[in-house]
């Protein structure tokens, strides 16, 4: 038999450090006292630190990472950002995307990552290649990583002749998810029922990118289905009411949102209940939304990022990622899941440790359930996958933005570090005080 003891380890929701036990990869024991294995065993020892199911990164694209160096975004707007990258793929061949997908990816994983939700461009200025070179990483990776495909528009359905037959072809081809971009579509309505056509005829959930330009006038308002008032800028009715239509059962998603930010209060809390009623999830992605948004803005400079409290305080289902990972619409993304949740705290006001706690669920158990990650957690029975954190509670990884020292999945040790632990000691030694003070 296969084991990893885990010894002296904090834990969200424990008192005294514990010892995980792991046989043939998954979790046999959580105790107080270190049991007793065998003399094969493998044996870590926590030192105190935080250990939490693996981290995931529940929205990003890969197929684009580490392509800001290469078509620059001088201005830092969202519009070059979409006119530089249109422009590129053209030439983006599928090796290409490989080499910077699989770069990404080793950040990742270096970062404490198990679980990777990226959205592909799918359109025929770069056709399938994207897609091939994603699903051919996602099994070529599959031990170390579990990566989750969704179908993307980057340049629209309707808008861009074709697209619809490619987004066909890539569920074919392996896509998890049917994305979307209602940010960009001329018609919401008929986005939307595409993008479920697509989902109920392949059994797919959605994720959709909406709403995610904010200088737009949100003042002009229709009478929706439900009889209400609502502004007519914003696609993220349409998709509501697409889904509640159709009866759709599976997930659906909706990424940015960043115009939920710029609505009267009142106008907010009734989009967030119509939210709400769909069943409908949100991701809030801090680090792009205030990386391109509000660049416009002569005073007052607006943030762009979604409601993240409000809709959580109303009972909607959110999650966070990093977005773009050194691309045009972000050169600054990484892969590390600490420093965003720590943007994402700042930019979403986050306060308390039972926000803090949220957070760290928010990209661990509530993602994995979002994905549909079988036996994720930190619970006997459980698939060993977990995240070694340098500091002993969440709050004190986002104070010391904490990096991951150890990551275990499937019971396997993918990498431990205890460098952080010696360049304590050595810290010490400098700053103690020296004889006869």
């Amino acid at each position: 038999m296969d084991q990893l003891l885990l010894k002296n380890v904090a834990l969200e929701g424990y008192q005294e450090p514990q010892s995980i036990l792991v046989e043939d990869g998954r979790i046999r024991s959580i105790t107080a006292q270190p049991p007793q294995v065998g003399p094969d065993a493998r044996v870590l020892d926590g030192k105190g630190r935080l250990a939490v199911p693996g981290l995931i990164n529940f929205h990003t694209h890969l197929d684009k990472a580490g392509l800001a160096e290469v078509i620059p975004n001088r201005s830092g707007t969202i519009g070059e950002a979409r006119s530089v990258l249109f422009a590129y793929k053209k030439t983006m061949q599928k090796e290409d995307v490989k080499r910077r997908a699989r770069e990404a990816i080793r950040r990742s994983i270096q970062a404490g990552v198990v679980a990777i939700r990226t959205h592909v461009d799918i359109d025929p200025s770069i056709g399938l290649r994207g897609m091939e070179a994603i699903l051919e990483l996602k099994e070529e990776l599959k031990d170390v990583i579990t990566l989750q495909v969704v179908a993307f528009p980057q340049e629209g359905i309707t808008e861009s002749p074709g697209t619809y037959q490619l987004m066909e072809d890539a569920l074919r081809l392996g896509a998890d998810v049917v994305g979307g971009h209602l940010s960009i579509a001329a018609d919401f309505e008929e986005h939307a029922a595409r993008v479920f056509d697509l989902a109920e005829h392949f059994g797919k959930e959605v994720d959709i990118h909406v709403d995610y330009d904010i200088d737009r006038d949100y003042t002009k308002k229709s009478i929706r289905a439900d009889g209400l008032a609502y502004p007519d800028a914003l696609g993220i009715m349409a998709m509501c009411e697409e889904k509640m239509k159709r009866n759709f059962s599976a997930n659906v998603t909706a990424s940015h949102l960043c115009g939920l930010d710029s609505v009267d209060p009142e106008c907010a809390k009734q989009i967030i209940a119509l939210i709400r009623r769909a069943g409908v999830g949100v991701v809030a992605l801090a680090p792009n939304n205030m990386f391109c948004n509000g660049r416009g803005d002569l005073c007052n400079t607006r943030r762009g990022v979604t409601k993240a409290k409000a809709l959580m305080e109303a009972g909607v289902p959110v999650f966070f990622g990093p977005d773009n990972l050194r691309d045009p619409f972000n050169p600054l993304g990484c892969e590390d899941m600490v420093v965003n949740a720590l943007l994402t705290a700042y930019a979403c006001h986050f306060a308390t440790r039972e926000d803090y706690e949220a957070l760290l669920r928010m990209c661990t158990c509530d993602a994995a359930a979002r994905m549909g990650l079988k036996d994720y957690g930190l619970k006997e029975g459980c698939r060993a996958d977990i995240t070694l954190l340098d500091a002993p509670d969440f709050q004190q990884v986002l104070c010391r933005a904490a990096k991951p020292t150890a990551l275990i999945r499937g019971g396997s040790i993918l990498f431990q570090n205890d460098a952080a632990t010696q360049w304590q000691a050595k810290a010490e030694a400098l700053l103690a005080p020296a004889e006869g003070c």
